[in-house]
């Protein structure tokens, strides 16, 4: 009796598990889109006030996960940045990005630092909406989706342990 109360303990959160493991997605494009719309505003408020070359400001600040990767690769090979980016965005860490978005922010990424501060500031602030916009949609759908994955490996955890019993 004992050994299948622990069976059917270690099933349920094997599957529970597996679920949070599926919705590792959702939880990527969050922090990934949530850092992305920092840098754009930060960038933003560089170009206003302290215009600091490119490669200072990319330096600055630190971030975390799929977009610290891109960041730091850029800041690697700058001077390739459209080789560079097509190389970063193919590799398995950003298959959670559709191939519209992968367009569009190697768009922004290839307009860094081009024109005058004026023509950036216009620039930038024509992709704060859509940025912001994206932000609202990946953490609707990572607290959508997510808690469903976890859920549906408890149940299905709890449906193997029933045909168990």
């Amino acid at each position: 009796m004992m050994a299948k109360f622990f069976l059917g303990l270690a099933i349920i959160s094997f599957t529970s598990f597996c679920g949070y493991i599926l919705a590792k997605k959702y939880r990527i494009r969050k922090l990934f889109f949530a850092q992305f719309v920092e840098f754009n505003d930060r960038f933003l408020n560089e170009i206003a006030y302290y215009r600091r070359p490119l490669t200072e400001f990319l330096l600055k600040y630190s971030y975390k996960g799929a977009f610290g990767l891109l960041i730091e690769k850029l800041v690697e090979n700058l001077d390739n940045a459209p080789i560079v980016l097509e190389e970063i965005l193919t590799c398995n860490e950003f298959s959670f990005l559709t191939r519209d978005e992968k367009a569009e922010l190697t768009e922004y990424f290839l307009n860094l630092g081009r024109g005058d501060s004026s023509s950036q500031k216009n620039c930038f602030s024509s992709y704060k909406p859509r940025l912001q916009n994206k932000q609202s949609e990946t953490e609707i759908s990572c607290k959508k989706y997510g808690d469903l994955y976890v859920k549906l490996g408890f149940l299905c955890g709890l449906l193997i342990l029933i045909l168990i019993i």
